[in-house]
C-alpha cells in the first residue's frame, strides 16, 4: 500500500513540475520577444486554471496550439495599445481563459472587440465571447461587432443566428429591431433583410420608421404577403412606394396584390372572396381601359359611319320617289 501510495505521489510530482516547467519555458520564450507581451497573459492563463489545473494549462500551452494563440493576441494587443491593451487581454483571459484568447484571436483587430465586450452587461461577457470564439462564424461576427459596436453582440445574443443578419444587412436600424423583436419576429424581419438593404435611402428610412412604430401588425402584414405569394419580393422599389403611400391600410390589414401587368396594388381585407373580387375588379378596369374602351370607341363609329350611310340611302330614295311623283 505504503509502495502504491509512494508510486502515485512520484508521478502527481512529475506531472505538476513538468507543466511548471513547460510555464517557465514558455514565459520565458515569450520574455525574448519585446516587450515581453505574452508574460501577463501566459500568467492569467495559469492562473485561470488555477494550482489543480496546472497539467490542463501545460496542455493548453503546448498541445492544443494555444502557446501560438497568445503569442498573435498579445502581439497584436502590443501593437495597438501597448502595455495597457495587453493588460486587457490579460485580464479578460485570467477570468474566462483560453476561449478568450480564441475570441481575439478571431478578430482581425483586438481593440474594438475588447471595447464592446466592455460594454456588455457582466452576465453576458462569456456568452459572448463563446459565440466570438466559434470558428467562420465567430469571424462574421467579430467583423460585425467591430463596425458596429456591442449591439451586434446584444443581438446575436438574443437571436441566435438571426441578430448577427439584422445588423449585418441593416446596420444601427438592425440592432435597435433586434431590441425591440421576439425572436420569431425577428425571423420574420431577417428573412427581407437583404431587400431591404437595397433600397434607396429614402425608402429604406421609410420602411424602419413603420417596423419602430409598430412592429408588430408590421411583421403580421410581411407574413401574410409572404404566404400570399411565395416567390415574390416583397421590397422592391415599386411596391415599398405603394406601402409607404398606404401605411394606415397596410397596417390595418389591407394587402398587396399584383394586376395583370406585374404592378402591386393594395385591396382590402375581406377574407379569400372579397380579396379575389377586388383583384379582379382592379384587373377588369384594367382590361376595360386598355382593350374594352377602344373596341367600344371603334364599333361606336362604325356604328354611327352606317346610320349616317342609311340615312343618306332612305333621303336619297325619298327625294327620287318625290322626283317622279311630280314629273
Amino acid at each position: 500500500m505504503k509502495t502504491d501510495f509512494a508510486r502515485r505521489l512520484r508521478c502527481k510530482s512529475l506531472c505538476v513540475s513538468a507543466a511548471v516547467l513547460g510555464f517557465v519555458v514558455f514565459t520565458s520564450t515569450a520574455l525574448a520577444n519585446p516587450p515581453a507581451i505574452a508574460s501577463s497573459v501566459t500568467k492569467a492563463i495559469v492562473k485561470y486554471f488555477g494550482k489543480e489545473g496546472a497539467s490542463e494549462a501545460a496542455e493548453y500551452l503546448s498541445k492544443t496550439g494555444g502557446r501560438q494563440l497568445m503569442q498573435r493576441v498579445s502581439a497584436t494587443a502590443a501593437r495597438e495599445g501597448g502595455e495597457e491593451t495587453v493588460e486587457r487581454v490579460a485580464a479578460l483571459a485570467g477570468k474566462h481563459g483560453p476561449q478568450a484568447i480564441a475570441a481575439l484571436d478571431n478578430a482581425p483587430a483586438v481593440t474594438p472587440i475588447l471595447t464592446a465586450l466592455d460594454d456588455l452587461p457582466a452576465e453576458q461577457v462569456g456568452a459572448a465571447i463563446t459565440q466570438l470564439a466559434a470558428g467562420a462564424p465567430g469571424r462574421e461576427l467579430a467583423q460585425a461587432t467591430m463596425k458596429f459596436g456591442s449591439k451586434t453582440l446584444q443581438s446575436e445574443l438574443k437571436h441566435p443566428g438571426v441578430g448577427l443578419v439584422l445588423v449585418r444587412s441593416l446596420g444601427d436600424d438592425g440592432a435597435d429591431l433586434a431590441a425591440k423583436l421576439g425572436t420569431d419576429q425577428a425571423i420574420v424581419v431577417a428573412r427581407h433583410a437583404d431587400d431591404l438593404s437595397k433600397l434607396p435611402t429614402t425608402a429604406r428610412q421609410g420602411m424602419m420608421s413603420m417596423m419602430r412604430e409598430d412592429a408588430t401588425r408590421m411583421v403580421q402584414f410581411m407574413g401574410r404577403f409572404a404566404e400570399a405569394n411565395p416567390g415574390k419580393t416583397l421590397f422592391t422599389v415599386a411596391t415599398t412606394a405603394v406601402i409607404l403611400a398606404e401605411p394606415e391600410r397596410i397596417l390595418g390589414g389591407d394587402e398587396i396584390v399584383f394586376d395583370a401587368d406585374g404592378n402591386p396594388i393594395v385591396v382590402s381585407k375581406s377574407g379569400l372572396i372579397g380579396r379575389t373580387v377586388g383583384a379582379t375588379g382592379s384587373i377588369a378596369e384594367h382590361v376595360s381601359s386598355q382593350y374594352v374602351r377602344p373596341a367600344f370607341l371603334t364599333l361606336l363609329t362604325f356604328v354611327t359611319a352606317f346610320a349616317a350611310l342609311w340615312a343618306g340611302l332612305k333621303l336619297w330614295h325619298a327625294h327620287k320617289h318625290a322626283t317622279k311623283a311630280g314629273d
